[in-house]
């Protein structure tokens, strides 16, 4: 059709100019062509969205590869065609909860995606308003529901939003199911969407009743009395107020401050700098952390649209207040559970911190932390090992600010996060210490985990194709060394087996302080670790390193082998960097 084109781009633009079900977007889409748009022409036909590790996710727009009513209402239509196909109709029975986010779209896709489940029969369950996703979790769980959907973007900038598949047990899709979808909406000739009058009432909105019964449920996972802390906290325009605000209500955080600017659900986000809703990034705690500084809070937290990630401010020992990483949230609340006797196991995912082996080690715990990227690998392992075993899950975190005590749901939860940290902020304030006090004593008697994260951005269509070809070549010409410290291990997860086999390459690195050669798995705590993301245009290149200190180390000279630690590792990423450019 268009030399400009790749040829599945003009066999896909073909189908979206001739059928029926794509008739809504044809004039658009013939605006294009005469404009001659090529590269957005690419980019939007050239493949279809895949399910990532967060299931459908990317911008808003005309196209296969953009989300739209055509690969939203697809991904609906496919997921009950599934769920008959491998349940039944006892599963039209059983029902489909629905959440959405505050982005502007959101409410439409939910509302649109409704009608497609109860036109396939299915009992219905749309929240009255937006919800952290993981409420929806807790709900499909609480209702006995076959599945649920959330429409979010998560932490994506405001042109983005998503569908993402949940299954009978709260936890997120994972193979073979999620592949089994991907190949029921591929499958999807038509889409149905109109609503015999007999299923006029199969849609039923939800909202106090499940509301209260998941704060009670987070409420029971509270392990202190100790409500001291002055807390700063703010939703960052998104579904938070409806879930973190509520909780430490309901437990009796009387010092709560709410970020106002930045309280209103609005999703184009509009008081945080470039409109980024994620609290991984610094420009995302600035308001809160201002707050913080004018109320000389204890803790200042934040979380992203769908209320799933928790940000976390604090004072340090100089005064300054810093924003943790995603590895020292999930250490400090690691180490609280542990501290308090709790018993059961813990999980981490191949890129976040060694530190939690090692308080697990300590406090006698198992850990779990072979598991590849992606909070429904925990949510797995907790319906292997309790649900189908005998052993008690206790916590699972992630290094992107994931984190899930307990198993009312079976997905990260900013909730629980923000009421365990804000316990232990409150017992340590008690104690005239705090967080970051904490954190160092964790360093002075397991060594310093140093971690960072590199984000190489790759958009469109030829930047999907450099993120394979870099890939490719890293696993036929991996390395010798990096920056002068030598590779003593290549660990390839494409070989791996079942939900162990993703396209992860880790190089495990010899320890600089070891005299004499490296010797192979003697060094895994230093590695450097990449894969593309599952649901962004990106590479991303994480780094870990270990220093042991001595325990008597002042505060001043661990503060210094942290700096040199943090700067040798970003010295390691961007070297790494530059041989995945």
């Amino acid at each position: 059709m268009f030399s400009n084109l790749s040829e599945a781009a003009n066999t896909t633009i073909e189908k979206w100019l001739t059928e029926e079900k794509y008739s809504e977007y044809k004039t658009e889409l013939e605006k294009l062509i005469v404009n001659e748009d090529w590269k957005t022409l690419e980019d939007s036909f050239f493949t279809s969205i895949p399910f990532g590790t967060g299931g459908r996710r990317g911008t808003v727009g005309i196209g296969s590869n953009r989300i739209n009513k055509i690969t939203i209402g697809e991904s609906a239509q496919g997921l009950t065609n599934y769920l008959v196909e491998q349940i039944g109709d006892n599963s039209k029975k059983q029902g489909i909860v629905i959440a959405h986010d505050t982005r502007t779209t959101s409410r439409e896709f939910a509302e649109y995606v409704a009608s497609i489940f109860a036109a396939n029969g299915f009992t219905t369950y749309l929240f009255n308003s937006f919800r952290a996703t993981p409420e929806l979790s807790f709900a499909v769980r609480h209702l006995h529901a076959a599945a649920g959907v959330v429409i979010s973007a998560s932490h994506n900038p405001p042109a983005d939003n998503g569908f993402k598949a949940y299954w009978s047990d709260g936890s997120q899709v994972v193979p073979p199911h999620d592949k089994g979808i991907m190949q029921a909406v591929t499958n999807v000739k038509n889409i149905m969407t109109s609503l015999p009058a007999e299923l006029a009432g199969q849609i039923h909105i939800i909202g106090k009743e499940v509301d209260d019964a998941y704060v009670a449920a987070i409420a029971n996972e509270s392990m202190s009395q100790s409500r001291s802390a002055k807390i700063v906290y703010s939703p960052l325009h998104g579904t938070g107020i409806m879930s973190v605000q509520k909780v430490l209500a309901h437990v009796g955080f009387l010092g709560v401050t709410i970020v106002s600017e930045q309280a209103s659900p609005d999703g184009t986000f509009p008081n945080l700098p470039n409109n980024i809703p994620n609290p991984e990034v610094p420009s995302a705690s600035e308001m809160v952390t201002q707050y913080a500084k004018r109320l000389d809070a204890d803790i200042a937290i934040s979380t992203d649209p769908d209320a799933d990630r928790l940000g976390v401010v604090a004072k340090d020992i100089d005064g300054e207040y810093k924003l943790l990483t995603g590895n020292q949230i999930a250490a400090l609340a690691a180490y609280y559970v542990a501290n308090k006797g709790q018993k059961g196991f813990l999980v981490r995912t191949i890129v976040t911190t060694d530190l939690l082996d090692a308080i697990a080690e300590d406090y006698g715990l198992k850990i779990y932390n072979h598991i590849l990227i992606g909070f429904k690998y925990v949510a797995q392992l907790i319906r292997e090992h309790q649900d189908n075993g005998n052993e008690t899950f206790l916590l699972g975190g992630e290094e992107s600010y994931g984190l899930l005590k307990g198993s009312y749901c079976r997905d990260k939860d900013a909730a629980v996060a923000a009421l365990l940290l804000c316990e232990l902020a409150s017992e340590l304030k008690d104690q005239g210490k705090t967080l970051f006090w904490q954190l160092r004593q964790l360093y002075k008697k397991y060594g310093i985990y140093t971690e960072t994260l590199s984000n190489i951005s790759y958009p469109g269509a030829e930047g999907f194709q450099n993120m394979q070809k870099i890939m490719k070549q890293l696993r036929e010409q991996s390395p010798n060394d990096i920056a002068g410290t030598s590779i003593t291990t290549v660990v390839d997860r494409e070989t791996f087996t079942g939900t162990d086999k993703g396209n992860v390459l880790i190089f495990e690195l010899s320890d600089p302080t070891t005299v004499g050669p490296a010797v192979a798995g003697e060094s895994a705590h230093n590695r450097l670790t990449i894969r593309p993301s599952g649901t962004e245009p990106k590479i991303k290149i994480y780094t870990q390193l270990h220093a042991p200190v001595d325990p008597s180390i002042s505060d001043a000279d661990l503060q210094i082998k942290i700096t040199e630690e943090t700067s040798r590792a970003k010295q390691l990423a961007e070297a790494f960097q530059k041989l995945a450019v």
